[in-house]
């Protein structure tokens, strides 16, 4: 529904029970005995204005081929055996999408069959197409790229040439690349096509269709195609050796759907006529696996008879944070088998939470459930026993984020009644945008402008009503310490993170690691997504990772020499932000200071007064100043300062060894003549003058703005200065970052200012912050970026990318978020299990994944390493501490940590102070002081991490090798 799809028909003959309540977020206990479909309908309508959706409360049997014939993409759930073969071969038939999809407990299937026509891919893994600048091509084609950079190209990769001097024949050829090495690929030879190589030129990666062939779901039943999440790719029959697990789950789901069709119910633990549900599912499951296996294979009976325990024990429960991991997954396989863009699965799947089941003592837990009065919580129950319900109720935990993942992990923990016995926080400083609407289903239409974190918890609340939460409208980093104190994270049972940044992420992992509590961690990038489990005692932590850096655009790149439409669109929104933000803002703070207007008429020497003159020199009085000022901005921004440009370096410009200045990346600018007939100029201007008339607080009606033939008449007549060259300095090393100006530039005379000041009377200016949904304001950024990209001779950036790129908006997509949020929330099950009983380290899994391709990679996550300092074996969660008192010196404290640890510090700081060191002026006096006089702080604070550097040749220390061995930080406590 969020995606935008034209209509959804939801079909169900089911009236809600109590243990739908445990998984289906939109219904309630007052839903209960009535149909499913029916009572989830208002609110998937609510999600979209745009999406039609139906109900049908029709059983399958009494469906026609020519009902289904209707749908282009049939998801069929719950589904018997033969239903599934029979609406497959019926999709088949019609070349309509089939898809399957179940969970049993916790376990979960899903299977995709496009069709018995070959399946077009037009996209298969949704990236930018990759480009590369040229350095230089030899006749045989070999292509070396410029710069230090690595080409991105792989074998049978095609590209495109364009902008090659001296190989013009290239230009706009296909090429099918051959890797070299990370600098240089092949293009086969070239000397038939004439010409030498002379400079310039840019490959770019051509999108190729693939085609992929889908087989039906009888045949893929006995010979299926299975993608594993163990990096291993497919896993296929014709792969020998011992059977994996997902064999095994394979034929025992199959199983249960025959099952379900012969019994017209699911399995239990139980015994009826002398015969146990547990062998009639064993028998049926061996039907399969014996149809499935060849003499090149060896079963595990073991593992096999525990998974049919499992299955049966927990198949008539549903586990919501597995419906929602495979219930994205198939979500996004609707949306590719619809679309081509992506690469469908081929064509099952099988997620489980296997790690976690097996740690828990079914028998034991079935006996306790048969005694409990069923609720909201039972379909849980038969998943995970009623002991780790009762922990997850118990939780206090915070989470950091409500924006697309918290919106989802607080759907998860409603229904898993996370914290009703306890408390869950939830922090965000972040308000309600428009854009969020398309994935971040707990907030709508009513709820823009509003904290996220207020209506994100009032919205989880009315899924459950028993969920305790508290709301904060507080950041988090340095200095937030009001939240994030340790007394409050002392207080946590588990962290949750649900946030945008890394800084931030490596801060509330900083303070996990502190305060030795468990974190959850993850994170999405369109189809990408990561999860990550941070267990006390035992696995790394966050900040142990090696995350990318993102690398700021070279300030010469964005000011003068752009290079792709990137830097245009950041050029674009400094602009805006510089003239229709920055500038009122600081006019505004400057005139309201006291006697201001005397000050300057005696001279006084204001901070950033220069700065505002032209702001206020130019102050528009009606809407045809607004266009006239519109106007000029067009010359200066896309004709004077590429006459700047050239004047500094000629187009023609080459150095001393003949080389020209003007060689990609760099592109010499090209002056924009305006012209009244070109839409784009025009609409540059008008949405210009728009934004001129908000901050002048100049009212402006439709008919105005509306009036083409009016505004071209005032543009026509608005008086342009001439360009003049002009002294400027033009920064051209990439590594110089933005100066700095004075604050006190410019020569002003008095009746300049004089003229200023009764040009502004009595003014306040209406700065307008950037916000990424406001139409005007991309209509302006969209319309300076296309300008200067032409005045570069770059290609027209399209107006979402640009939107994006201004906006800094990070790519989501809401299957993906579905399905990271669910994973991510078994591992939360499994800590909160850690509380009851001692778990092994590899019991715990992060996950990558990219839905695009598509791929899950589960790994365990990485033990802490350890190091010997001293008798000490020391990791990231050790923690040394002093015991102080008022009366304690810094030569007290130094003894102290030598005669408990063993260590002689030779340098003492406090975060980035310096306390103690024996080159430091006056070191030996320094001993004498106090330590509450060296560490200054607060009555309330009762302690100061320490970083104490050892004397290497004193310490006894062992490491791997690969790693400096640093002690713990020392935590010293003011009074003891």
């Amino acid at each position: 529904v969020l995606a935008g799809v034209h209509s959804i028909t939801l079909q169900d003959t089911n009236n809600t029970n109590m243990l739908d309540l445990a998984t289906q977020y939109y219904l309630h206990e007052e839903n209960i005995g009535k149909n499913r479909a029916e009572g989830s309908l208002e609110k998937l309508r609510a999600l979209n204005d745009y999406v039609k959706v139906h109900v049908s409360t029709k059983p399958l049997s009494e469906c026609t081929n020519e009902y289904f014939q209707q749908f282009t993409c049939i998801v069929a759930t719950e589904c018997t055996l033969d239903e599934m073969k029979r609406i497959n071969e019926l999709c088949r038939i019609n070349n309509i999408i089939f898809i399957m999809a179940d969970i049993y407990g916790v376990f979960s299937r899903c299977f995709v069959d496009c069709g018995n026509q070959p399946f077009i891919v037009f996209d298969k893994d949704g990236e930018q197409s990759k480009e590369v600048f040229i350095n230089h091509i030899s006749p045989e084609g070999v292509v070396t790229v410029a710069g230090d950079e690595r080409h991105p190209f792989q074998d049978n990769d095609i590209v495109l040439f364009r902008e090659l001097i001296g190989l013009e024949n290239l230009n706009k050829c296909e090429r099918t690349v051959k890797d070299l090495n990370i600098h240089q690929f092949s293009i086969g030879n070239i000397s038939s096509l004439g010409g030498e190589y002379k400079r310039g030129g840019i490959a770019r990666e051509v999108k190729q269709q693939i085609q992929i062939n889908f087989k039906s779901l009888n045949e893929q039943i006995i010979n299926p195609r299975i993608l594993t999440i163990d990096g291993s790719d497919y896993w296929t029959k014709n792969i020998t050796g011992e059977i994996p697990q997902l064999i095994y789950v394979h034929v025992i789901m199959l199983a249960i759907s025959e099952f379900k069709q012969l019994y017209q119910r699911l399995p239990e633990p139980i015994e009826i006529n002398e015969e146990s549900d547990q062998i009639k599912l064993t028998n049926l499951a061996k039907k399969y696996l014996n149809e499935l296996i060849s003499k090149d294979h060896s079963i595990n009976e073991d593992r096999f008879n525990q998974l049919i325990k499992y299955l049966l024990y927990s198949a008539k429960g549903s586990f919501a944070p597995l419906c929602s991991a495979m219930g994205g997954f198939v979500g996004q396989q609707v949306l590719t088998s619809i679309t081509g863009k992506f690469t469908p699965i081929q064509q099952w799947l099988y997620l489980d939470a296997y790690e976690l089941i097996k740690e828990i003592p079914f028998e034991e837990e079935y006996n306790l459930i048969k005694s409990i009065t069923p609720d909201r919580y039972q379909s849980l129950r038969l998943c995970i026993g009623d002991t780790l319900v009762q922990c997850l109720a118990k939780q206090r935990l915070f989470m950091v984020g409500c924006g697309a993942i918290g919106c989802e992990l607080l759907k998860l923990f409603a229904l898993l009644g996370v914290g009703r016995n306890g408390q869950i926080t939830i922090t965000d400083h972040d308000h309600i945008e428009k854009s969020n609407l398309n994935r971040q289903f707990l907030f709508h239409k009513q709820h823009l402008n509003q904290p996220k974190s207020t209506i994100a918890a009032e919205s989880a609340h009315d899924m459950n009503k028993e969920l305790k939460i508290k709301s904060y409208t507080l950041k988090v980093g340095v200095g937030t310490s009001d939240i994030c104190s340790d007394k409050f994270i002392s207080d946590q049972t588990i962290i949750v993170n649900a946030l945008d940044n890394i800084e931030a992420r490596r801060y509330m992992d900083s303070r996990c690691v502190t305060n030795k509590k468990p974190l959850i961690e993850s994170g999405t990038m369109g189809p990408k997504g990561h999860t990550f489990v941070v267990v006390p005692f035992k696995s790394e932590s966050y900040s142990n990772q090696n995350d990318p850096i993102d690398k700021d655009v070279p300030y010469c790149n964005v000011k003068s020499f752009p290079a792709n439409i990137e830097h245009c669109t950041i050029w674009a929104r400094e602009k805006f932000e510089s003239t229709f933000h920055m500038k009122p803002s600081l006019y505004n703070s400057i005139m309201s200071q006291a006697n201001i207007w005397n000050r300057i008429s005696n001279g006084e020497t204001i901070d950033d007064l220069p700065k505002i003159y032209k702001f206020m020199k130019r102050k528009c009085t009606n809407w045809n100043e607004c266009v006239n000022l519109a106007r000029e901005k067009f010359d200066k921004y896309f004709s004077h300062k590429a006459r700047d440009l050239l004047h500094k370096f000629p187009a023609d410009m080459v150095d001393d060894k003949g080389i020209p200045y003007w060689k990609l990346p760099k592109r010499a600018p090209t002056p924009i003549d305006f012209d009244i007939n070109n839409d784009l100029h025009y609409n540059f201007v008008l949405s210009c003058a728009k934004i001129f008339a908000i901050i002048y607080a100049i009212p402006v009606t439709n008919e105005q703005t509306n009036n083409v033939e009016k505004n071209k008449n005032i543009i026509s007549e608005t008086k342009i200065e001439p360009w003049q060259p002009r002294n400027k300095v033009i920064i051209t090393d990439p590594t110089v970052a933005k100066p700095t100006q004075s604050k006190h530039e410019g020569d002003i005379s008095t009746d300049e200012w004089k003229f200023a000041q009764e040009r502004t009377k009595d003014y306040k200016a209406s700065p307008i912050p950037f916000e990424k949904d406001d139409d005007f304001q991309i209509d302006f950024i969209a319309a300076a970026t296309n300008l200067r990209a032409q005045m570069y001779g770059l290609e027209a950036g399209d107006r979402y990318e640009i939107k994006r790129i201004a906006g800094r908006i990070v790519p989501a997509i809401g299957t993906t978020t579905s399905t990271v949020s669910g994973l991510i929330i078994i591992e939360l099950v499994k800590l909160c299990l850690s509380q009851l009983k001692e778990l092994p380290l590899e019991i715990y899994r992060n996950f990558y994944i990219n839905i695009a391709l598509p791929f899950l990679i589960a790994s365990e996550p990485l033990a802490c390493t350890v190091q010997k300092i001293g008798k000490f074996d020391v990791n990231i969660w050790s923690s040394f501490e002093i015991k102080g008192n008022p009366n304690m010196t810094l030569e007290g404290f130094i003894q102290e940590v030598e005669k408990k640890y063993d260590i002689k510090p030779v340098l003492i700081s406090e975060g980035v102070k310096s306390v103690y060191a024996p080159w430091m002026p006056k070191a030996s006096s320094q001993l004498k002081r106090k330590m509450d006089e060296l560490l200054p702080h607060k009555a309330n604070v009762t302690y100061s991490d320490l970083v104490v550097l050892p004397d290497d040749n004193d310490m006894d220390v062992q490491t791997d090798g690969n790693s400096e061995a640093t002690p713990p930080p020392i935590r010293y406590y003011f009074n003891s």
